[in-house]
């Protein structure tokens, strides 16, 4: 299994770096459709959430089993951030399917802005070096 480290290194690398870009473009989606159009949540930004979700959730998942392996980030907390990254979007897709008064594409703007903002901090407590 330590073999296999190197390369799930160098996913977790750029696969951080495609998650905050991608979490960014959403970002900038979600507020175009919420407060440039005054849109309600259409069916692909949905999607496209659950598979933004599960890509996170798939990073999520490498890092873990780096640590189980024996590979440590260059500051423990970063496996806070990395959860927190990976609770941000679920909670706040539950807020807006739950919520009797819909905060509608609100909900999706603060849950990526807060994802992309753990996102950032998460990668400066990463890898040393």
């Amino acid at each position: 299994m330590a073999e296999l480290y190197p390369l799930l290194r160098e996913l977790h690398f750029h696969f951080s770096r495609a998650g905050l870009l991608i979490g960014v473009i959403m970002l900038a989606v979600a507020i175009y459709i919420g407060l440039i159009r005054h849109g309600d949540v259409t069916r692909p930004f949905r999607l496209g959430v659950y598979a933004v979700m599960g890509f996170i959730a798939l990073e999520s998942l490498i890092g873990l089993v780096m640590y189980a392996i024996g590979g440590r980030p260059y500051e423990e907390v970063h496996l806070i951030y990395g959860l927190g990254a990976a609770l941000a979007l679920p909670f706040f897709i539950y807020v807006e399917v739950t919520a009797r008064k819909r905060p509608a594409m609100g909900s999706y703007i603060w849950g990526f802005l807060l994802m992309t903002a753990i996102l950032v901090r998460s990668i400066m407590t990463g890898a040393a070096g």
